[in-house]
Formats: structure tokens, C-alpha cells, sequence
């Protein structure tokens, strides 16, 4: 995976912290419901989490494939030049003095 999506995790993590901090600071309502509230929300969070690092895996996939297909048909336009005679210079018979 790059590290682009690695930052993304981290970034995410640390603002669901920094959310989560300002709740409990900020929030009027009860614990047990400020509790259910961030349950959620980090439910939540964890799935969108998910769903980007399961997106950026299949444009990883597909970015490799692609990359695989390009490196094949390199391999074989290098086969198909050197399986090709290559013709000798013209040389004279008699080499001048």
C-alpha cells in the first residue's frame, strides 16, 4: 500500500481523537448516551475506514496488473527483436593497403 494511504488512516485516526475529545468536552448529554452516540460514530468511521483502504487496494491491484501487462509485452517485442538473424556488414574481400 502507498503512503498515501497510510496518511489517510493516520489523519483519520487523529481527527476521530480530536472528535472525540471535543464530544466529551462540549456534549450536554449523558454519559451513557454521549457513550452510545460515539460508539456509533467510531462504528461508523471504522467502516468508511475500511471501504477507503479496500478502494485503494483494488487501484493498487489495478494499477499492478496493469503495470504486468505493459512489462509482458516489453518482454516479448525484446523476444520477437532478437529472435530476428542479424545481418553481417558488407565487408570488401581485399582490404586495401
Amino acid at each position: 500500500m502507498s503512503s498515501k494511504g497510510g496518511g489517510f488512516i493516520i489523519g483519520l485516526a487523529i481527527g476521530a481523537l480530536a472528535g472525540a475529545a471535543a464530544a466529551l468536552l462540549l456534549a450536554p448529554e449523558s454519559g451513557e448516551e454521549l457513550r452510545r452516540e460515539m460508539g456509533e460514530k467510531s462504528e461508523a468511521m471504522k467502516l468508511k475506514a475500511q471501504q477507503q483502504v479496500d478502494a485503494l487496494q483494488e487501484q493498487g491491484r489495478i494499477v499492478l496488473s496493469d503495470n504486468v501487462k505493459k512489462a509482458q509485452q516489453v518482454v516479448q517485442d525484446a523476444q520477437v527483436k532478437l529472435s530476428k538473424p542479424i545481418a553481417a556488414p558488407d565487408v570488401p574481400e581485399e582490404i586495401p593497403a
